[in-house]
């Protein structure tokens, strides 16, 4: 029962499926966006806030937009120079760049027992300032090769509907394993998705995606753990550092390869490589930082400040 719970062994699953039976489907962008767009349902079910909560965490908040549009967005698109010879490769990087962080910070706040407060304004701040930040940086990056409406357009599709279906949804209770299955069955498909959309062209061209998986390996584990080391050496509250690394690492990865899938399909499909790529790194890295991330904080230690 321990096993089918936890989140880890899905993602695996997902990622594992992908690769071997590949998903190549007309109408997987939709299902992409509708399996993150539950994700982000329940992943919002039941948390409330009012304006005093914004007011008590603003530096969190401000602190997350940080790490999420200056210091995510910036090493995702130095990695991307480094396949700027490629204009696929880097429509998909600057893609990457621009979009906020996923949902799943709020699941990665879930399972390691953050701050789900603190995540769950900093997210709806996030996602605010995106519907400026992401249309604006692919215009001007990308210029007219990207329709910055159309990216408005998802961005919005992505925050309005979990927001509206919420409504009704927060007047009932839904019991903690039935959300927690329901989230890993939603994660597994999203993986498999992904994954399995490209998976002819990546076991086609091993050594693109080799150099385009260890270019997300470094660009994410690299930034996380010194980030982590260096939250605990100055002290800061076990509960946010986790929120602070999650911001810093987990960009939504898979809204940014629905976008590729929807405006170069036709001209630039290997646009979505550096999203889906990622996608597999991103859950790796949750693997990982969910088996390492308690032992590596010494709890016993208290914050100086949060």
């Amino acid at each position: 029962m321990n096993r089918i719970m936890d989140v880890k062994f899905w993602i695996v699953l997902g990622i594992i499926l992908g690769l071997v039976l590949g998903f190549d489907h007309p109408d997987a962008p939709n299902m992409l966006i509708i399996t993150l767009m539950l994700q982000m349902t329940l992943a919002l079910q039941g948390l409330r806030f009012d304006f005093s909560d914004m007011t008590e965490n603003r530096k969190g908040v401000l602190i997350c937009l940080l790490l999420c549009f200056a210091l995510n967005t910036g090493i995702t698109l130095a990695t991307g120079l480094l396949f700027i010879d490629d204009k696929a490769l880097w429509y998909g990087w600057v893609m990457l760049s621009a979009v906020p962080c996923a949902i799943s910070v709020m699941t990665t706040a879930f399972y390691l027992k953050g701050d789900m407060k603190l995540s769950m304004l900093a997210f709806s701040s996030i996602y605010v300032v995106a519907l400026v930040v992401t249309p604006l940086l692919t215009h001007l990056l990308m210029g007219e090769a990207a329709s910055w409406t159309k990216i408005l357009e998802y961005v919005l599709l992505f925050v309005i509907i979990p927001v509206v279906v919420d409504i009704p949804l927060n007047r009932i209770t839904i019991p903690p394993i039935v959300k927690i299955m329901s989230m890993n069955l939603i994660l597994l498909c999203m993986v498999f998705i992904s994954v399995g959309f490209r998976r002819d062209y990546i076991l086609e061209n091993p050594d693109v995606a080799a150099w385009l998986l260890l270019a997300n390996m470094v660009r994410i584990f690299v930034p996380c753990y010194i980030l982590l080391f260096l939250l605990k050496r100055i002290g800061v509250a076990k509960d946010r550092a986790v929120i602070y690394c999650a911001m810093a690492t987990w960009r939504n990865s898979g809204l940014a390869a629905t976008l590729c899938i929807v405006m170069f399909s036709s001209t630039y499909p290997n646009a979505l490589l550096p999203a889906v790529l990622s996608l597999m790194v991103e859950n790796l890295w949750f693997v990982i930082f969910q088996g390492t991330y308690d032992r590596i904080w010494d709890s016993k230690k208290e914050p100086t400040f949060s």
